[in-house]
C-alpha cells in the first residue's frame, strides 16, 4: 500500500483518545451536557414518526461522560448476544450428559473472558496508532470486537474430538489446541492486511465469501434449533436411541445383543434447570418462541434504545419469566450455577494447555479468509456510518488497520483462552441509529463489556438460562449469519456460470449442513452412545482403515476331544493330552484354533460387551490426514467454501451478450456492495 499523503487523511486527536478529555467544559457539561433523551428512550407505534433526531456525534466529537456511558453501553447490549453465545455452545458441550465435566464447568469463566477480551480488543480497534511507511494499527472509528460466529463450527469439532469418550485427552486439551492452531493461522489474516484491499476483493470475490457466510449461518441454525427443543444431545439421541440394537443385529446376529430396557423418549435432563422433558416438548418450543415474540414486540413498538439492544433485553425478559415457571414441582431455573460462578474474575483465572491440530488447520484459515474479507465490508460500512468518505486513501488505510487489528487481536484472544475477535457489523446500525459514530461511545463499550466481564456472577446468570429460552435467541442470531450471507450473494451477478458454481457450492454445503454423518456415521457431538465404536467399522473412511496394528482374537473352531477306542465314547472333561494318555485306551486330539484380527465382534466394540477397539496402533500420519479430511468434508463452510474457490478459478468468465442477459439485469448486478456482517 501506498504511503498516504496528511492531507488525504481524516484529521486524528490524540489516538482517538481526545474524545476523553475534559478540554475546559463546565463540569455539569463534561458529565451530563444537554442531550435529547426523549428522543432516545420514548417508545412510539411504528406508524407516529413525530420525534425529531438528534443531532450528529462525529468521530471525535466529545461526548458528556453519561452520554457516552449510555451510547456505549447500547453497543454492548446490541453485541452481547453474539458475545456469549459461541463460549456457551463450545462448554455446553462438555455439560451435555456430563461428557466432559472440566470443560462445563468452565463455561462460567470463558463467557467472563469473552466479553473482558473483547472489550479489551475493542480499544485497539477505536484508537488508532500510525506505523511505519503509512500502515496503521486499529480503524479509528467505531470498530466494536467481538467473538466470531465464523470459527464456532471448528472449534467445536475440535474441542469435542479430544473427549475422553472419544478416545482423546479431554475437552480442555481439545479446546487447548483449537487455540494453538488459532495462533498459528491469524498471522494469515495478519499477512493479508498489508495486501491492497481492491486485490483481496478480486482474489475472494462475493461469489466465494458469500457461499461461505451463508453455509457458516446454515450449518449453525440447526444448532440452534436443538437448543430450541430443549438440547442438542436429546435432540441427536431421540433419532438414533433405538439405532444400537439395529446395528448389533447386522454386524453379530440378531441373538447377538439384548437391548437393555425400553428405548423410549430420550428426556432433556440438565440443560433446562431441574425440568426434564422430551425432546421437542410444547413446553420448551413455547419458551423458546416468547423470546422471538418479545423480539417481534421491541422492534416493532421499542424506543431507539430498545431497539438496539432488543435481542439481549428479549432473551434477560424471558429468562425472568421462566423464574417463574415450574413443571411438576421443579424450575426451570435454579442458582447452582450462580452460586458456583466467581464474584470477581479476570482471564486466566482457568487455562487450558495449548497444543495444535493439523487437521484444524485448513478450516481455520479457511475462516480467517472470509474473516479478512467480511472485515472489509464492515469497516467500509462503519465509514458510511460515521459520516466520513468510505471511498478514497483514508478509507483504504482505515481498511488496512482494521484488517491488521483483527488478525493480532484475534491472535492475543487465543492467548487470552478466546476464540478468534473480529468486528461486529451490527454496531453499524447502532451508529446509524443513534446518530453517534465518536470514539467515546466505542470506548464506553469497551468499558461495559470488561465490566460485565469482571463480575463472574453475571456470566453465573449467562449459564443459568435455561436451554430452550436460549435456542430462541441464537435461531435469529444464526439465521442472521446466513441472511448477511445472501446480502452479499446479491451482489453477484446470476449468470449461468455463477448459477452452476452456486448450485455445486451450497448444494453441497447444505447438504453436509442438514446430513454430516454422510461422511462420519460417528460426529463428535453425541449423536449417540455407540458413535465412537462405529466409527471403526462403518462410514465413509472408517477408523480400521488407518490401523497399523490390529487386535488379534484366538477363536476355536473345534474344540480337544479325548475318545476311548474300545467303544468311541468321548470324554467331554477337559482333559490336556497329558491327562487323557493317563486314562488309558483313549486317543487324544488337539484342539483347531485359529487367530484372527478385524472381527465383527464384541471385543471390537465396548458399548455392546467387554474388550476394547480392535485397533492396537494406528498409522499417525494416515490418522491424522482422514481427520483432516472428514472434517473439511463435514463442515459445511469448508467444503463450500473451497468448491466455490476452485470452480471460480477453473470456469472461464462468460459473455453476457451470449446468455441473453439484459442490459438493466447487468447494471443492476454492479449496485453498492451490501454491508457484510461478521457475527
Amino acid at each position: 500500500m501506498a504511503e498516504v499523503k496528511e492531507e488525504e487523511m481524516q484529521p486524528e486527536d490524540g489516538f482517538g483518545l481526545g474524545v476523553c478529555f475534559r478540554d475546559g467544559r463546565s463540569i455539569k457539561e463534561y458529565c451530563i451536557g444537554s442531550y435529547d433523551w426523549a428522543w432516545l428512550c420514548t417508545c412510539l407505534p411504528p406508524w407516529n414518526k413525530t420525534l425529531k433526531a438528534p443531532p450528529f456525534f462525529g468521530k471525535d466529537d466529545k461526548l458528556p461522560i453519561v452520554v457516552a456511558l449510555v451510547m456505549g453501553l447500547q453497543h454492548a447490549l446490541a453485541m452481547m448476544g453474539g458475545l456469549i453465545t459461541p463460549p456457551t455452545l463450545i462448554a455446553n458441550d462438555g455439560c451435555l450428559f456430563n461428557r466432559d465435566k472440566e470443560l462445563c464447568d468452565a463455561k462460567a469463566y470463558m463467557i467472563s473472558s469473552s466479553l473482558i477480551t473483547s472489550g479489551l480488543l475493542t480499544i485497539i480497534q477505536v484508537v488508532r496508532f500510525r506505523l511505519v511507511k503509512g500502515y496503521w494499527l486499529g480503524t479509528g472509528l467505531v470498530s466494536v470486537m467481538g467473538t466470531s460466529f465464523t470459527f464456532l463450527p471448528i472449534a467445536r469439532e475440535i474441542t469435542t474430538g479430544e473427549f475422553v469418550s472419544n478416545g482423546g485427552e479431554g475437552g480442555k486439551h481439545g479446546y487447548g489446541k483449537f487455540l494453538g492452531t488459532v495462533l498459528v493461522a491469524s498471522l494469515l489474516e495478519v499477512a493479508l492486511s498489508f495486501i491492497p484491499p481492491k486485490t483481496l476483493r478480486r482474489m475472494f470475490p462475493p461469489l466465494v465469501t458469500g457461499t461461505c457466510v451463508t453455509l457458516i449461518g446454515a450449518s449453525l441454525s440447526g444448532t440452534g434449533m436443538k437448543y430450541w427443543g430443549g438440547g442438542v444431545f436429546c435432540s441427536e439421541n431421540t433419532i438414533t436411541r433405538s439405532a444400537p440394537w439395529h446395528i448389533a443385529s447386522a454386524l453379530n446376529g440378531p441373538a447377538a445383543v439384548e437391548w437393555p430396557g425400553n428405548p423410549g423418549p430420550q428426556y432433556c435432563a440438565g440443560d433446562n434447570g431441574d425440568v426434564a422433558l422430551s425432546y421437542g416438548d410444547a413446553r420448551y418450543v413455547g419458551m423458546g418462541t416468547l423470546v422471538i415474540i418479545v423480539m417481534i414486540i421491541f422492534r416493532t413498538f421499542g424506543s431507539p434504545f430498545i431497539k438496539n439492544c432488543n435481542v439481549i433485553l428479549s432473551l434477560f425478559l424471558v429468562y425472568f419469566i421462566s423464574m417463574g415457571i415450574d413443571v411438576n414441582g421443579k424450575n426451570f431455573v435454579t442458582s447452582a450455577k450462580i452460586d458456583e460462578a466467581d464474584t470477581i474474575t479476570f482471564n486466566w483465572a482457568t487455562t487450558f494447555p495449548i497444543g495444535f491440530s493439523p487437521e484444524g488447520l485448513l478450516p481455520i484459515l479457511i475462516g480467517f479468509v472470509v474473516s479478512t474479507v467480511e472485515s472489509i465490508g464492515d469497516v467500509g460500512a462503519s465509514c458510511d456510518a460515521s459520516n466520513i468518505p468510505s471511498q478514497g486513501p483514508d478509507a483504504e488505510s482505515r481498511i488496512q488497520g482494521g484488517l491488521l487489528a483483527d488478525g493480532l487481536n484475534s491472535f492475543i484472544a487465543a492467548l487470552m483462552t478466546c476464540p478468534p475477535n473480529t468486528t461486529f457489523s451490527q454496531n453499524n446500525g447502532v451508529i446509524v441509529m443513534t446518530r453517534c459514530a465518536s470514539r467515546a461511545a466505542g470506548l464506553a463499550c469497551a468499558f461495559w463489556l470488561i465490566v460485565f466481564g469482571v463480575f463472574g456472577k453475571f456470566s453465573g446468570v449467562i449459564t443459568s438460562i435455561p436451554t430452550c429460552v436460549l435456542g430462541g435467541m441464537v435461531i435469529f442470531l444464526f439465521s442472521n449469519v446466513m441472511i448477511s450471507g445472501l446480502a452479499i450473494l446479491g451482489q453477484v451477478k446470476f449468470n449461468n456460470r455463477n448459477r452452476f458454481i452456486l448450485a455445486v457450492a451450497l448444494g453441497i454445503g447444505i447438504g453436509v449442513a442438514c446430513q454430516p454423518n454422510m461422511f462420519d456415521p460417528a460426529p463428535s457431538s453425541p449423536a449417540a452412545f455407540y458413535g465412537v465404536d462405529l466409527e471403526h467399522k462403518v462410514g465413509f473412511w472408517p477408523l480400521d482403515n488407518v490401523c497399523k496394528v490390529f487386535a488379534t482374537k484366538t477363536v476355536t473352531l473345534s474344540p480337544a476331544t479325548c475318545v476311548w477306542t474300545n467303544n468311541g465314547t468321548s470324554l467331554n472333561l477337559g482333559l490336556s493330552a497329558t491327562d487323557c494318555a493317563l486314562v488309558g485306551n483313549t486317543v487324544y486330539t488337539a484342539a483347531v484354533t485359529e487367530v484372527v484380527s478385524k472381527q465383527f465382534s464384541s471385543d471390537c466394540f465396548p458399548s455392546f460387551g467387554t474388550g476394547s477397539n480392535c485397533c492396537v496402533e494406528y498409522d499417525e500420519g494416515l490418522k491424522s490426514l482422514r481427520t483432516s479430511i472428514l472434517l473439511i468434508l463435514k463442515t459445511p463452510y469448508c467444503i463450500g467454501t473451497l468448491l466455490a474457490l476452485f470452480l471460480n478459478m477453473i470456469l472461464p468468465e462468460e459473455d453476457e451478450e451470449d446468455e441473453g442477459v439484459s442490459k438493466d439485469v447487468a447494471v443492476e448486478s454492479k449496485a453498492a456492495p451490501v454491508e457484510m456482517s461478521s457475527t
